[in-house]
């Protein structure tokens, strides 16, 4: 049997381009749901600076 290898996702590696980022927000900003979207102005922000460096 093989065996399964599980990673951690992080949306910040998607969030390459000003088109994809658009996107995720809009998406977030339709549910309403203020959590969700500190956490996604987060994402952004943590994608911005890796790019960066």
């Amino acid at each position: 049997m093989s065996r399964l290898e599980i990673t951690n996702f992080d949306i910040a590696q998607y969030l390459d381009d000003k088109e994809v980022i658009a996107e995720y927000l809009s998406q977030i900003l339709s549910d309403g749901n203020t959590d969700e979207l500190l956490e996604a102005l987060g994402n952004i922000a943590k994608a911005q600076l890796t790019k960066d460096i």
